[in-house]
């Protein structure tokens, strides 16, 4: 099993780490080897285990001069980072150029708070991405439930419109890069990895 020691699992992870096409990504290199019988890239950063987000809660109230809270009471940062109910324009970021907000909204998306749960619903630049995975492309692979699109409708400055896809993404935290895979016309799943920062709550 190859797990980045990172924090956040980004471009190290899935191009230095877990790139089949790149010669000198471990992944790579461990399969030229020939002495392993499975090799397993899991694009997981340590931030998203609760016992390491328990360790920053508490480093970080000791800082704050919180220091005598009961160990194991801290909210994992995932529950922390919710928001009030209600509905937020955020910034939607990825790590990728052909995966993005479309140009007509500059890269603003739309956060929905209920109950603690935050789903972001994004409106894309077309209808090439037909699937969405909140994980790795390796566990869209093995999962039989995928996000499907909505068809919206932008308009441009000149005043021309289109329709296109948009999807509605779960959101475990904010401010920080989380895994979400996609799948195109031609059946491949790719890994990305994605954020959403800056909520602003929207009126009505």
């Amino acid at each position: 099993i190859l797990r980045p020691l990172m924090v956040v699992a980004g471009d190290h992870a899935n191009n230095d780490m877990a790139d089949p096409e790149d010669p000198e990504s471990w992944l790579s290199m461990f399969t030229a080897s020939e002495k392993f019988d499975a090799i397993e890239p899991q694009i997981a950063g340590l931030g998203r285990i609760a016992a390491v987000q328990e360790l920053y809660v508490a480093h970080t109230a000791a800082v704050l001069g919180d220091a005598e809270a009961p160990a194991g009471t801290a909210a994992p940062a995932s529950e922390a980072a919710t928001l009030e109910d209600g509905v937020y324009q955020v910034s939607f970021d990825t790590d990728s150029s052909m995966f993005h907000v479309n140009e007509a909204l500059k890269g603003k998306a739309t956060l929905t708070v209920e109950g603690g749960v935050m789903t972001v619903h994004v409106t894309l630049a077309s209808k090439n991405i037909v699937n969405l995975f909140a994980g790795t492309a390796e566990e869209a692979k093995a999962s039989e439930t995928h996000i499907e699109p909505t068809l919206d409708t932008v308009t441009y400055e000149d005043g021309t419109t289109e329709e296109v896809y948009g999807f509605d993404i779960p959101v475990p935290y904010l401010d920080e890069e989380f895994p979400c895979a996609l799948v195109g016309t031609k059946g491949t799943w790719y890994d990305h990895m994605v954020s959403v920062s800056d909520p602003v709550p929207m009126e009505g």
